[in-house]
């Protein structure tokens, strides 16, 4: 089995007793951090695929009365460093995306530029640029795990959203609709 790495968003923060009640629960692979992000746990779990490895912390997490996942998370401030990094692509191939000199035009522009010069890049913004284009940059290694990423992120924050629904009637129905998915 391969080992994923990812961070899930927790809707609220936890008490010491809720940490070993995860520990117990199967989350003996995570780290839980609290911060200005909210409470997020770090997960390093071993599955079959990177959906399996979020789907088992999820219903981990679901265990704990009271605690939810509602999300992934992601850095989403990012430098053509770090571009490279999470693509696998050197940073002059990212420049050159960035300028328009290579790929199919249209790279989200930076979301800002420090005194000292450097941009700065809205990871989502570009992560949707990478999924949309991802045939015209022959294939991009790790732009099956962002749409995994992302996929995940969306459907967190469904249940999420479903679960705080007080009327049960629309509930219902939107859980309907999720299972025609």
């Amino acid at each position: 089995m391969t080992s994923y790495e990812f961070t899930l968003r927790l809707n609220r923060e936890v008490t010491d007793a809720e940490i070993e009640a995860l520990y117990e629960a199967g989350c003996d692979d995570a780290g839980i951090e609290t911060g200005p992000l909210g409470t997020l746990i770090e997960f390093d779990r071993e599955a079959p695929s990177l959906a399996q490895a979020i789907s088992s912390a999820a219903r981990d997490i679901d265990k704990v009365p009271g605690l939810r996942a509602v999300g992934v998370a992601c850095d989403n401030m990012v430098t053509l460093l770090d571009i490279a990094r999470r693509t696998g692509r050197t940073r002059e191939a990212v420049r050159l995306w960035a300028s328009g000199e290579r790929g199919p035009g249209g790279f989200p522009s930076p979301e800002l530029i420090t005194t000292g010069g450097e941009k700065v890049w809205d990871w989502e913004q570009v992560a949707h640029w990478l999924r949309k284009h991802r045939e015209e940059i022959d294939h991009t290694p790790g732009l099956a795990a962002l749409h995994v990423l992302a996929t995940a992120d969306r459907v967190l924050a469904a249940r999420a959203a479903l679960r705080s629904e007080p009327d049960n009637a629309v509930r219902e129905e939107f859980e309907r609709l999720l299972q025609d998915a």
